[in-house]
């Protein structure tokens, strides 16, 4: 009986604050008045606040920009500097025992850079990358689970450091290192920057990772091969295939090449087992060098001469004054007397 009344008692007590909670929610809470407001968000808010013109001083060299166009990066007495052009502040990579800084490239899709300075140690030297924060301006170096450092050593003071590729989605780092004779090492170091030599005294071009691979594509003396496959990278009515680039989507662009200039680019989804590949026809055969493939997913093409860039996916024509500098997420980046300027490509 007494077990009974027990329950019946926490019962009644548990109804009772029911109650109270139901009648602060229905007088109290609901009766609130609440002001909701809807805002629109522009997307061209981002265009608007954009710095569309970065002056850059004399003496620097070798200038690249993020691929948002946001931070701009200059070698100046072999140091490494980047500027925020939103507030124009200025950042140094610094670090222990930083050596001359030999070769930089930006990430894809992000404000960090690779960058390899030569460095000395015990009268060795070696080819040290490090990783930079743009934004944090931070400086770290690479090294796997036992701390030791990735580096590449010097063979020859007339080494030097040609190409990097790197994918962010696998963490893949390839470092090319090529030599007074024209031959070039490449250096893959993986997820756990552990580093090893995949390729010794051969005759490299070009070298990209596609965005989620960790086998390099490299450009080689007869045809473009796939790292650790036997076979060539074949495309039809290709008779000398030029890399070209790779984008976000691991879409492959290859150029064909007569009498050393590109008349036709190729693409596919490096990724499709059944590739099927696309042509486009330039109107006139142009330098390699003159190609621009954007990790976005355009093309550009760009006449020195008239002072334009063809952008090949939506075929428009995009005119500029000054020395084409590079394209980034939203067009290219000129530089006009002392000034790199935007220019959006819609």
């Amino acid at each position: 009986m007494k077990g009974f009344k027990r329950i019946l008692l926490w019962s009644l007590i548990a109804i009772i604050i029911q109650q109270g909670i139901f009648l602060y929610i229905d007088k109290i809470y609901l009766s609130t008045s609440l002001s909701i407001k809807a805002e629109v968000v522009n997307e061209d808010n981002n265009d608007k606040n954009e710095v569309k013109e970065i002056p850059i001083r004399d003496g620097v060299e070798d200038v690249k920009l993020s691929s948002d166009g946001r931070y701009v990066a200059f070698l100046e007495n072999n140091k490494l500097k980047v500027i925020d052009s939103k507030d124009n502040s200025e950042k140094e990579f610094t670090g222990d025992n930083l050596g001359e800084i030999i070769y930089y490239k930006w990430l894809s899709d992000e404000n960090n850079i690779i960058a390899v300075h030569k460095v000395k140690e015990k009268g060795v030297s070696y080819f040290e990358p490090i990783s930079f924060d743009a934004k944090k301006g931070e400086a770290r170096e690479l090294a796997d689970f036992d701390v030791n450092k990735v580096r590449i050593k010097v063979q020859s003071t007339s080494d030097t450091i040609d190409d990097i590729a790197f994918s962010t989605a696998t963490s893949t780092l390839y470092i090319k290192v090529k030599k007074k004779s024209g031959l070039s090492d490449l250096y893959s170091s993986n997820i756990m920057n552990q580093l090893k030599k995949v390729k010794s005294n051969e005759l490299i071009g070009k070298v990209v990772v596609p965005n989620t691979n960790a086998n390099a594509i490299i450009e080689e003396e007869k045809g473009i091969r796939i790292l650790n496959s036997k076979s060539k990278f074949n495309i039809s009515n290709i008779k000398n295939p030029k890399l070209l680039g790779t984008d976000v989507n691991d879409t492959l662009y290859v150029g064909d090449e007569e009498n050393g200039k590109i008349s036709k680019i190729y693409y596919a989804v490096f990724t499709d087992d059944n590739k099927m590949w696309k042509e486009i026809k330039l109107n006139n055969p142009v330098n390699k060098e003159d190609i621009a493939v954007d990790y976005f997913g355009k093309v550009y093409v760009n006449n020195r001469l008239e002072g334009s860039v063809l952008e090949l996916t939506t075929n428009k024509t995009i005119e500029y004054n000054g020395n084409f500098v590079q394209s980034y997420s939203k067009g290219i980046i000129t530089n006009d007397q002392g000034k790199l300027v935007k220019i959006h490509v819609e």
